[in-house]
């Protein structure tokens, strides 16, 4: 998750997909990354970086940094250290598409694991609330293999789950920008005390 306390939102320019794939149509769809969060490849699809802006809404936010690395719908923004520290350890788990932002070249990291085809989701202690609201994700983790970063289609595919190896290696490389949180049964922000920081 991104700390949202000191840190900016990533957003993919909306206007440069309309020129690469389309507006938004039943044909566009599973083209459009800052819409489709499903995992797939998106090899082949641009061809140029994609823009990444950290917009400031709110004047309240205007102190808040660009991250190094943050998880945003599932997929993992990196600049260029966070590429160079982390890409050898997670190139197996998932997909590297060229990114630019106003702190240069960056990355957008798109995980391919997904947790059920490996037989991986805890079914009996993954839930949710009669309203479909996930109240707790749990895994096998002696069936996760190698994998560093993985998502689930239980929580449809919104949060991306990782090891202690990838949180090792962000710590290692002073890498800012992420907590992590075993609360895995919410996709929005923890209570802190619930937190271990990374920056």
């Amino acid at each position: 998750m991104l700390d949202d306390k000191k840190f900016l939102d990533p957003l993919i320019d909306s206007d440069q997909l309309d020129r690469l794939v389309g507006a938004l149509s039943t044909e566009t769809r599973t083209s459009r990354i800052d819409l489709y969060h499903a995992p797939r490849s998106f090899a082949g699809v641009f061809s140029e970086p994609l823009k990444v802006n950290f917009p400031v809404f709110k004047k309240s936010k205007v102190k808040r940094e660009i991250p190094d690395i943050t998880v945003f719908e599932g997929r993992l923004f990196l600049n260029q250290k966070a590429y160079s520290a982390l890409k050898d350890l997670i190139k197996a788990d998932g997909e590297f598409l060229p990114a630019v932002y106003d702190g240069g070249d960056a990355y957008i990291f798109t995980p391919l694991n997904v947790a059920e085809s490996n037989n991986a989701l805890d079914a009996t202690l993954s839930k949710k609330s009669e309203w479909g609201d996930l109240e707790n994700l749990a895994f096998h983790e002696e069936k996760l293999g190698n994998w560093v970063l993985f998502r689930a289609e239980f929580n449809a595919f919104y949060t991306l789950q990782c090891t202690q190896a990838f949180v090792n290696a962000v710590q290692q490389n002073d890498l800012k920008g992420l907590y992590i949180t075993t609360n895995l049964g919410s996709v929005f922000a923890v209570e802190r005390s619930e937190v271990s920081k990374l920056n």
